[in-house]
């Protein structure tokens, strides 16, 4: 078997693994660690000097991010989401009001109507389902961070997880994009790259 086909059957092992701990949280656990994640970055010199940030709208037992969306309105700066463009292609664009600009898209997540302005966020919070101390992250499969991240490598990014969601190494390869920081609700991981 070869390395990549043993790092993608591992991936997947890693994805069902986790996706299955994360929904096992209550629904409390979830508000409670969330709160206390986004707090953190409220805290973060990241969150403080952007100007635009890019959000995700949380599917499922997704670390939440509607603090940080109202943190941004509040003061005025861009508030970005991304929109899938098609099988391969993710942008951010801008909202207004999450209320009204926001609609369900692909994959059934939340997403920018066509009529939003496209943006380039100079910070990004990247969902994921497995992180690990390194800055790398499973998501979903399909690829959209990654090849985000990798045309837009100045935007600092922020990955947001459940302290259980991060191990000390995962599976990873050339394609792979790394973030700079992970914030759970136990510690910031800072990393060096």
């Amino acid at each position: 078997m070869h390395d990549e086909d043993m790092i993608s059957r591992r991936k997947q092992e890693l994805r069902r693994y986790m996706l299955n701990l994360r929904n096992s949280l209550s629904r409390e656990e979830m508000v409670k660690a969330s709160s206390i994640i986004q707090e953190k970055v409220l805290e973060t010199d990241e969150f403080n000097s952007s100007s635009i940030v890019g959000l995700y709208s949380p599917i499922g037992s997704e670390v939440d991010t509607s603090t940080l969306a109202k943190r941004l309105i509040e003061s005025c700066r861009v508030l970005a989401y991304p929109r899938i463009e098609d099988k391969y292609t993710m942008v951010f664009a801008r909202v207004r009001d999450p209320v009204i600009d926001l609609t369900l898209g692909r994959y059934g997540i939340l997403e920018p109507l066509d009529s939003c302005e496209m943006v380039k966020p100079d910070l990004i919070i990247v969902p994921g389902l497995v992180w690990d101390e390194h800055g790398y992250r499973i998501g979903y499969g399909k690829g959209y961070y990654d090849r985000y991240l990798r045309r837009n490598p100045d935007a600092a990014m922020i990955g947001l997880a459940y302290d259980f969601q991060v191990l000390s190494s995962i599976p990873h390869s050339e394609m792979d994009v790394r973030v700079k920081l992970i914030v759970t609700e136990r510690r910031s991981i800072r990393i060096k790259i």
